[in-house]
């Protein structure tokens, strides 16, 4: 009787360390994703404040002149072709924009004007 509780007890701990590892483990893969899904987004949106401004501009119409600001970090933005693409050290983000300019726009103060010669950042 004594070496069927030590099983038993046996097979419990055992049981009761695997649900245990699996709850230890399975919100450092939820944070990590989360982590990752909060960068994604934080491009996402720069992209976006980008084509704000530019459909902006076109909306508004000539003698438009705005000053806007990019927040500091380690991408890159260049629209061309009718799109804006913002390259991080994870990928890349694009947003679509209906006129055809290219432009590299730069971290910090960017300044957008659309008058009769046509459409401007810098």
């Amino acid at each position: 009787m004594k070496s069927q509780s030590s099983i038993e007890f046996l097979i419990l701990l055992g049981i009761l360390s695997l649900i245990f590892s699996i709850l230890i483990n399975y919100p450092g893969g939820y944070l990590f994703y989360s982590d990752k899904l909060k960068i994604e987004n934080q491009y996402k949106d720069i992209c976006n404040q980008v084509k704000e401004e530019i459909e902006n501009a076109l909306e508004i119409g000539p003698f438009y002149n705005r000053t806007f600001y990019l927040p500091p970090g380690n991408y890159n933005v260049s629209i061309n072709n009718y799109e804006i693409k913002v390259v991080y050290s994870g990928g890349e983000k694009i947003c679509f924009i209906p006129a055809n300019v290219s432009f590299n726009l730069k971290k910090g103060k960017n300044t957008i004007i659309y008058n009769e010669s046509g459409l401007f950042i810098w």
